[in-house]
């Protein structure tokens, strides 16, 4: 009986030591500093990537002029328009267009004149060609190119002078504001048309198509400024 109750106690001595030794902080596993231990089953999977807060970019300048954009037309034996609009009205413009289209003038008004593809401005700026060299070459009017001739144009008051076309065919458009083009008045037909601020010789239109005339620069106007626009 001794005996058999010895062995049981020595039994539950035995267990208990080996409990402690497994309960001991020294015996655990290491975790490597800066993981946490996976769940099972997540191992291998690749990290989220991180969020990044959107860069702002500083406010563009609202006062800048929009960049000028030029195109180049090709226009059929062109002819500058000098326009007059019907009694009572006393606006004049001067258009361009193929001598072809000089019919529009007898069935349509300024206004739905302005607004045919075939129609344009004469220019009134004197414009450097973007990626040309702003002292030997410049945009200006056709004015600069048309002949001295006036004949009528066909609707009883409006006449045209024909355009001396450059070598290359090509003329030159700017989407231009109206603004500069509304206040011309009929003056002396040799000397084209008279300012006047307070009229507004376009209404309902808010920006032309202006043709221009590529023009080298002689030496003696290199650096004189603008210069004077032909009209």
């Amino acid at each position: 009986m001794k005996k058999h109750l010895l062995l049981v106690a020595l039994l539950v001595a035995t267990a208990g030591f080996g409990a402690a030794a497994q309960s001991r902080p020294g015996n655990r596993k290491p975790v490597p500093k800066g993981k946490s231990k996976q769940a099972p089953g997540t191992k291998g999977t690749p990290k989220a990537p991180p969020v990044y807060s959107p860069i702002q970019a500083g406010r563009a300048d609202e006062d800048a002029p929009p960049p000028m954009v030029v195109s180049k037309v090709k226009i059929k034996k062109p002819v500058l328009v000098y326009y007059e609009e019907p009694a009572p009205g006393k606006s004049v413009q001067q258009l361009i267009m193929a001598e072809e289209h000089l019919g529009l003038l007898k069935t349509l008004d300024l206004e739905h004149l302005m607004s045919r593809r075939e129609v344009f401005v004469d220019g009134l700026g004197n414009l450097a060609l973007p990626g040309s060299d702003v002292n030997k070459y410049r945009l200006l009017g056709t004015s600069a190119v048309a002949e001295d001739t006036r004949r009528p144009a066909g609707d009883g008051r409006s006449f045209y002078s024909r355009l001396k076309v450059p070598a290359s065919s090509f003329l030159y458009v700017v989407r231009e504001s109206a603004e500069e083009y509304r206040h011309f008045i009929k003056g002396p037909q040799k000397k084209g048309s008279l300012l006047d601020f307070q009229a507004n010789g376009l209404p309902g239109i808010d920006s032309v198509r202006a043709v221009y005339t590529l023009r080298k620069m002689d030496a003696s106007e290199r650096g004189a400024g603008s210069g004077e626009t032909i009209r």
